[in-house]
């Protein structure tokens, strides 16, 4: 997986949504990673069917949180 560029970084970290694939950028992760907390209800995602359209900022933040303690 490549690293995003500081300058790319920057603007995602400013975004208030994420595709799966920007999300997995900024956090060095893989997207199978992301996709299993979405589909097993860890991570809430924006989904028409089953696929996931995007992620919030606010609900990445509170999955980390959760992930930490």
């Amino acid at each position: 997986m490549e690293k995003p560029d500081i300058s790319s970084a920057e603007r995602l970290l400013r975004q208030d949504e994420y595709t799966l694939e920007e999300l997995a950028a900024l956090l060095e992760m893989r997207p199978y990673v992301l996709e299993s907390a979405i589909y097993g209800g860890e991570l809430k995602a924006q989904m028409v069917g089953t696929d996931i359209v995007s992620i919030r900022r606010e609900d990445v933040l509170a999955w980390l949180r959760a992930r930490e303690g």
